[in-house]
Parts: structure tokens; C-alpha cells; sequence
């Protein structure tokens, strides 16, 4: 009887140890707060388009909110969980060299992309970028100073993405990631008439 209640006490150690190990492991990417950024980025870029417009609370789990028992469990996961995994939700840094220099840089060529991007001659893509639209009635000239600031937004933007990724000690194969991100929160941040691509690829005025 002795040593199966042993061998059970050191099972349920092993396992417990197994699980926080898994935790400590676990690479956390901060979605929630790569949104709170890019909406805090895109705001400034834009100007007084983004006034008023503070970034979306995060949402609460309404099954976890309304429990009874969450503050408890609330309570126990905090306790049970290391140190090391919950100091793996980080602040998005915004404020390296490198990032300030491409919000600025981005912020002095908007007031000549806006109207490009109110007449559809240029469109938010869902990757982030900046895509030519198919617009009759432009001239020649036109299009090339927009296909211009395309080419360099474009770059700006990718970089930027870059620069997020390395100072907030993100792989690079979550670049793609953070882009998608930015994409959401520039569709949202779009005026009303600008060409807005979905998640599907599907283009529509906004």
C-alpha cells in the first residue's frame, strides 16, 4: 500500500513538472499587443485621421467572466504558473531608432499617399502593403508617382515589421504575422471610399 501511494505521489510530480516545463517553453506571440501597437502606429501616421480613436480594449472571456468559480481558478493559475512563462507577455517596443525612424518617415509621405488612397489609385492590401488599383481615367503620370510612394511605403512598412520583430525578440517566421496584423487594423483605419482588401483576397470600397 505504501509504495503505490509513492508511486503515485511521484507520478503526479513528474507530470506536474512535465507541464510547467512545457510553459516555460512555450514561445508566446503577443497578438493582442502587436494590435495595440499597429493601431497606436497607424494613428500617429495618419495624424488627426486617427484622433479619438484609442485602441480596442482587449476582450474578456464572457464564459470565464461570468463563472463564479474564475476568480479562484484566476487565482490558482497565476500561482501555478512560472515566472518565466508570464514574464512572456511583453509591451510591444515602438520606440527603437529604427522604428521611430520609419514612423516618421512614413508620417512626412502620408499627406501624398491620402489622396491616391481616397481615389482608389492605390489600396490597403491584406498583407500590409499598399497594392496599384485599377483606376480609369489616370494619367500615365499619375501612375507613376503613385506606383513611386508605393515602392517606398511599401519598403518603409516591411521594415518596419522587421524592426518590430527584432526588438521585441520575435522569430522572423512571424513577420508574415505581424503584416496580417497591421493589414486588419488598416482596413479598419481606412477612410470611407478607400479600396480595402479582406482576408480573402475579395477588394471593395470601404
Amino acid at each position: 500500500m505504501h509504495r503505490s501511494t509513492t508511486f503515485i505521489l511521484v507520478l503526479l510530480a513528474t507530470l506536474f513538472t512535465v507541464t510547467c516545463a512545457r510553459i516555460t517553453v512555450n514561445v508566446y506571440f503577443p497578438a493582442s499587443e502587436i494590435k495595440d501597437a499597429a493601431t497606436e502606429i497607424e494613428q500617429e501616421v495618419r495624424g488627426s485621421d486617427g484622433e479619438g480613436q484609442p485602441p480596442a480594449e482587449k476582450p474578456i472571456d464572457q464564459k470565464q467572466q461570468g463563472s463564479l468559480l474564475w476568480p479562484a481558478m484566476y487565482r490558482v493559475r497565476v500561482a501555478f504558473t512560472p515566472p518565466s512563462a508570464m514574464a512572456q507577455t511583453p509591451d510591444i517596443n515602438i520606440s527603437t531608432p529604427g522604428i521611430r525612424r520609419l514612423i516618421n518617415s512614413r508620417k512626412k509621405r502620408y499627406s501624398r499617399l491620402a489622396p491616391l488612397l481616397q481615389r482608389c489609385v492605390l489600396g490597403e492590401n491584406n498583407r500590409g502593403l499598399l497594392a496599384l488599383r485599377p483606376t480609369p481615367g489616370v494619367s500615365l503620370k499619375d501612375k507613376a508617382s503613385a506606383q513611386a510612394l508605393l515602392g517606398q511605403e511599401n519598403r518603409d512598412r516591411q521594415q518596419l515589421y522587421q524592426e518590430l520583430a527584432k526588438a521585441n525578440k520575435l522569430p522572423e517566421n512571424r513577420i508574415g504575422e505581424i503584416a496580417k496584423i497591421f493589414a486588419a487594423v488598416n482596413r479598419r483605419e481606412a477612410r470611407p471610399g478607400w479600396c480595402i482588401q479582406d482576408e480573402g483576397g475579395n477588394w471593395r470600397n470601404k
